[in-house]
C-alpha cells in the first residue's frame, strides 16, 4: 500500500483529484457568490438563479462534507463518523436532483409542442418549481428511513463486541444505502434523458416546418434549442460516467487495489467540477461575469 501511495499513478491521480476539487470548489463557489448577490441587489430571484443557487450550495456542502471525511479518515479512524456518511450521500443526492429539475426547466421552457399539459406547465413551471423540487427531495428523504434504520441497528454497540472502525462503518453504508441511491439516481438520469428527448424532437419538428416552409433554419428559435440541447447532452455524458462509478463501487472493484480506488475517486470528482463549468458558460449572466472577473484577474 505505501508503494501504491508514492507511485508516480498515485501522485497524478491525488494531482488530478486535487485539480478537480479546486475546480469544484471555485466553479460552485463562484454559481453561488453570483446568484446570491444578484438577488441581494434586485430582492427577487428567477427559478434558473434558485435552481442554480441551491445546486452550488448542495455541491459546496457536499465536498466540504467529503473533506470532513477524508480528515477523519487519517486523524481520527476510529472516531464516530456515521452520520457524515449519510449527510454526504443525502447532499449529493439532493445535487442530482437540482440538475434533473434544471433540465426539466429548460426542456419546459424551450420546448414548442402543442401538448395542452406541456403548455399548462409551461404557464405554471415558475410557481411549480420549488413545490415540486421539495417533494422530490422529501420523498428521497423518507425512502432512505428504512436503509438508515438497518445501518444502526447492525452497528449498535450491543451487536458488537468491537467497535468498527471508520472505513469498515463507510462499507457498512454504502451496502446499506446503496439500493436507494442507485435508485433514485437512475431515476435522476431517466429524467434527464427524457428532458434530453423532448428537446431533440422539438428542435427535429421546427426544423421540418422551417423546411417544408422553406424559411431558413438558423432562425432564433433554433439557436436556441441547440443551446440548451448542447450542455445537456454534456451533463448526460457525465452523468453516465457517474453512474458507472457508483456501480463499480458498489460490485467492490475499487476496493482491493489502491490504483483503481483513486480512478474511482476521479470519476465521482468529474461530474460536479466540470458541470460547474459548464453552467457558467452556457448561463449569459454568469458568464459575463465571469469574463469581467477575468479581465481583472492579475
Amino acid at each position: 500500500m505505501a508503494a501504491n501511495l508514492v507511485s508516480p499513478f498515485a501522485i497524478i491521480s491525488w494531482s488530478i483529484i486535487g485539480i478537480l476539487c479546486i475546480v469544484s470548489l471555485s466553479g460552485n463557489g463562484f454559481i453561488f457568490t453570483v446568484t446570491v448577490l444578484q438577488w441581494l441587489q434586485k430582492r427577487k430571484m428567477p427559478p434558473c438563479d434558485f435552481l442554480l443557487t441551491c445546486l452550488s450550495a448542495s455541491r459546496l456542502l457536499t465536498q466540504l462534507n467529503a473533506m470532513a471525511i477524508y480528515f477523519m479518515q487519517l486523524f481520527y479512524p476510529s472516531a464516530r463518523s456515521a452520520m457524515l456518511f449519510f449527510s454526504w450521500v443525502f447532499l449529493n443526492m439532493a445535487s442530482l436532483w437540482y440538475v434533473s429539475w434544471l433540465s426539466i426547466f429548460y426542456c419546459v421552457k424551450v420546448i414548442n409542442f402543442s401538448n395542452s399539459l406541456l403548455l399548462w406547465l409551461k404557464l405554471r413551471i415558475n410557481l411549480l418549481l420549488p413545490k415540486l423540487l421539495g417533494i422530490s427531495v422529501v420523498i428521497f428523504m423518507v425512502s432512505s428511513l428504512p436503509s438508515i434504520f438497518t445501518f444502526h441497528k447492525c452497528n449498535e454497540p450491543c451487536n458488537q463486541t468491537v467497535t468498527p472502525l471508520i472505513n469498515e462503518k463507510a462499507d457498512n453504508m454504502w451496502i446499506s444505502y446503496f439500493p436507494v441511491e442507485i435508485t433514485f439516481t437512475c431515476i435522476n438520469y431517466s429524467v434527464n434523458i427524457a428532458a434530453t428527448l423532448l428537446l431533440l424532437i422539438s428542435l427535429w419538428r421546427h426544423v421540418r416546418n422551417l423546411r417544408k416552409n422553406d424559411t431558413s433554419v438558423q432562425d432564433l428559435n433554433t439557436q436556441v434549442h441547440l443551446k440548451v440541447i448542447r450542455p445537456l447532452l454534456i451533463t448526460l455524458l457525465l452523468y453516465l460516467l457517474y453512474i458507472a462509478s457508483l456501480i463499480l463501487m458498489d460490485t467492490g472493484f475499487f476496493y482491493f487495489q489502491a490504483n483503481r480506488s483513486l480512478i474511482g475517486e476521479i470519476m465521482v470528482t468529474i461530474f460536479p467540477s466540470v458541470h460547474a463549468i459548464i453552467l457558467i458558460w452556457t448561463n449569459p449572466k454568469l458568464r459575463e461575469v465571469a469574463l469581467v472577473f477575468w479581465d481583472f484577474a492579475p
